[in-house]
């Protein structure tokens, strides 16, 4: 093999394709490596709910998944699937409902509102400020074709004061007046959310029509974002980037404290071989590559450690007297604008003198029960008036009747989360995947900080919901085990000390120079937010560092070794 690149960027998802847009606008030659095959459009079509969703053809199977460990009893585990993976080109980017707000300030300085954190968690502040940020996040949110609107509320993430998102904000759904005048008696402003998604035609990818296939979906209409319509399709366009799929990195090839290359194989137990590039950029999401670091034998002790879900929380009530939401004739019509539109960040600092103990919250993404899902799901995740269960018989009918007749919210929590050194990602000693490769091995509770935020935060907004006429079909707080539902970061910390974390402040290795990571394992906390438009500035901030000079000298690619 005579090849040469510049760069090889592992993972061709949010991190992965916004990384080889940067580079090859800076004249690099990029390869990516990417686990699955290209998936287009029509491969998303029909709309079949049960083969997508219900069979989950788009994600890995558990036999390809992670090893759970019973926070309750060590000596139990199971594997468990991953619904937040997508083995594509463009990765979890081609599932995601593309919410794309910014982390801030009460993130990258949490010691700005918590001085004291619990004794048992690890809390420090970030390496940068929020406003080093601001033209990485404008960038991300261009390059990235982001719809909504700035300045709505005083709780939204702060922007320069004449700038706006490259498009207005998505369609609002019929609830959106109704809820807004609640929140407003309280004292909470909810505003229209940032989303990866085309209100309108925009970079040659049409508006969306609302059809209600999203999260878990691919989307049939190239109107949401991912990285393949938007900074991986610009690279390619470059003709300084090739995309290699079925190709399975399971090893960093480093000597002396600098990266060779990258190990991998293109089918199961199939021979191991080697591409080499004095540089190389991980974006496999935090589990999967601190599982490759691991894997590389890298010699750090803070690898797989801090691992971190973020806290969840879901409440959903029906209003008896409001009749449905209805833009429609005969009061039988509510739009498909699944997507939570409405986002509320009034509780993401707690200043309750009642509680002194909570201080960093969350945000709610708001949605509507009758469409925040296709039926199956929708159902499945629902509540009756007896609570949270299977449904079936009357108590079926009556909750379908009951989502058709009455309006209806439903509340999607993501709080902060504490960083503790026993949530962890270690290697499995037994498991392997199909590829036989051994695979993670996660450890995982959530610290009472976490319980207690996700209750308050919760009963807050259930009560205002409540006092205009609500009542509860389910309220599910955080509980103490998590076996994955949440988005993961912490695993490969970046930091100023050696010591403590795993990257420095440009997410290159404390320990094998030329070694980036780009997805959420370099977060130092979890924040109180969607994390991938922060991803994704972050990488856009890291690639412009490194390429500011000429392109590093290139290797040319050759060895293999036997699979073993």
């Amino acid at each position: 093999m005579k090849e040469t690149f510049d760069a090889i960027i592992v993972g061709s998802g949010a991190g992965g394709g916004t990384a080889a847009r940067a580079l090859t606008q800076r004249g690099w030659q990029v390869l990516v490596l990417e686990k699955g095959p290209w998936r287009r459009v029509e491969d998303f079509l029909p709309y079949d709910e049960v083969y997508f969703s219900e069979y989950k053809a788009l994600t890995p199977p558990k036999a390809d998944g992670n090893i759970y460990v019973d926070p309750a009893d060590p000596t139990k585990s199971k594997p468990i699937e991953r619904w937040w993976i997508g083995n594509m080109v463009g990765g979890s980017t081609m599932l995601w409902e593309a919410n794309l707000p910014r982390y801030t300030e009460e993130d990258f300085t949490l010691s700005g509102i918590m001085p004291e954190a619990p004794k048992d968690a690890s809390m420090p502040d970030w390496p940068w400020r929020y406003a080093d940020w601001h033209p990485w996040f404008e960038l991300a949110e261009w390059e990235w074709c982001v719809s909504g609107r700035a300045n709505q509320s005083y709780a939204q993430e702060p922007t320069r004061p004449s700038y706006d998102y490259p498009m207005p904000p998505i369609r609002p759904h019929a609830s959106t007046p109704f809820v807004m005048n609640a929140f407003a008696r309280a004292g909470f402003i909810p505003y229209l959310s940032p989303r990866g998604i085309n209100s309108r035609t925009f970079d040659s990818r049409p508006g969306c029509p609302f059809c209600g296939f999203c999260q878990g979906f691919g989307c049939a209409v190239n109107d949401r974002a991912s990285s393949t319509n938007t900074v991986l399709a610009r690279a390619l366009r470059s003709g300084r980037c090739e995309i290699r799929t079925n190709h399975y990195v399971t090893r960093i090839v480093h000597e002396a404290g600098h990266v060779v290359g990258v190990e991998y194989i293109t089918e199961p137990c199939g021979p191991r071989k080697v591409i080499k590039a004095s540089r190389v950029f991980v974006s496999i999401q935090a589990i999967e590559s601190a599982r490759l670091f691991l894997l590389s034998e890298i010699k750090n002790p803070n690898i797989g450690r801090y691992l971190t879900y973020h806290t969840k929380g879901t409440a959903e009530l029906t209003f008896p007297r409001q009749p449905a939401w209805d833009e429609g004739p005969d009061a039988r019509f509510q739009p498909k604008t699944s997507l939570g539109s409405l986002q509320l960040r009034d509780l993401y600092v707690i200043r309750d003198k009642a509680r002194p103990e909570l201080s960093k919250g969350g945000k709610f993404s708001i949605y509507d029960p009758a469409t925040v899902a296709p039926p199956i799901k929708c159902i499945s995740k629902t509540g009756g008036r007896n609570g949270v269960g299977e449904l079936w018989g009357p108590a079926l009918v009556d909750r379908l009747v009951e989502l058709r007749e009455h309006g209806g919210v439903q509340f999607s929590f993501t709080g902060e989360t504490m960083s503790v050194w026993d949530n962890r990602v270690e290697l499995d000693r037994v498991a392997k995947d199909p590829w036989g490769v051994p695979i993670a091995r996660v450890h995982y509770k959530h610290h009472d900080y976490d319980l207690k935020i996700s209750q308050y935060c919760l009963e807050r907004v259930v009560q205002i919901m409540v006092d205009a006429g609500g009542e509860v079909r389910k309220f599910e707080p955080q509980k103490v085990a998590n076996e994955g539902y949440g988005h993961n970061h912490g695993t490969l910390r970046a930091g100023t000390d050696p010591g403590t974390s795993v990257l420095d402040e440009n997410c290159q290795s404390h320990d094998v120079k030329g070694l980036y990571v780009l997805d959420c394992s370099f977060m130092p906390t979890a924040g109180a937010s969607n994390p991938t438009l922060t991803l994704i500035a972050n990488a856009f901030r890291v690639c412009s560092t490194v390429a500011k000079g000429a392109p590093p000298t290139r290797s040319a690619a050759k060895g293999a070794v036997t699979c073993t």
